[in-house]
């Protein structure tokens, strides 16, 4: 004949089943942790410095696995970590190492070769700024005008990369802050998942 549980027992079995439960949590909890530090990092869209492309409060995720992988290009949206603030800003990535960047009249130059930037939208750009020459003021590499001694723009060092708002009348980014570093960049490409209409990555 099976006795009743004791005071103790029935304790103990309680016990048992929220150390169980708290097993699982811290499980997950790190689980969590390795898919975001080395796989996928949330993204939620905070301001306007990406419109047209990325709107106000617009939810996906970044690629973390990538980024440590893979190189990073011209044009691609990255995830960056401002030093001073701490914040995660989304821009993309124009200059990269070596190289002077140039705006003019509207225009990218990229040492002093025109480079075509397909990803912004026309329509905006005259919306916003009244013609699409307008849309980007003019600015050289560091956000500056940084001649050395003989006159020529200063390249961006081995590890610096330029930055820039698609939105760039409302951007804060390198033309202002100057260059980031490579290990100041967490991930690249950029996945939207809402609103749903807009679900797919980033151009």
């Amino acid at each position: 004949m099976n006795k009743e549980q004791t005071p103790y027992k029935k304790r103990h079995d309680y016990l048992l089943e929220v150390l169980d439960w708290v097993r699982t949590i811290l499980i997950c909890m790190v689980g969590v942790s390795i898919f975001v530090h080395f796989f996928f990092r949330p993204v939620q869209v905070d301001g306007q410095s990406m419109q047209p492309t990325l709107l106000n409060n617009e939810i996906g995720f970044s690629n973390v696995f990538s980024r440590l992988t893979g190189s990073i290009h011209r044009f691609d949206v990255v995830v960056v970590r401002e030093p001073v603030s701490g914040d995660l800003w989304v821009k993309r990535v124009i200059g990269l190492p070596g190289e002077t960047v140039k705006y003019e009249a509207g225009k990218l130059y990229i040492d002093g070769a025109y480079i075509k930037e397909p990803f912004l939208n026309k329509a905006y750009m005259i919306k916003d700024s009244g013609s699409t020459d307008a849309f980007t003021k003019d600015f050289n590499t560091d956000g500056k005008v940084d001649y050395n001694n003989d006159g020529k723009i200063e390249p961006l060092k081995s590890d610096e990369y330029f930055l820039v708002g698609d939105n760039r009348n409302n951007s804060y980014d390198s033309r202002s802050r100057g260059a980031f570093h490579e290990d100041e960049i967490v991930s690249k490409s950029v996945y939207i998942i809402y609103p749903f209409q807009k679900i797919g990555a980033v151009e």
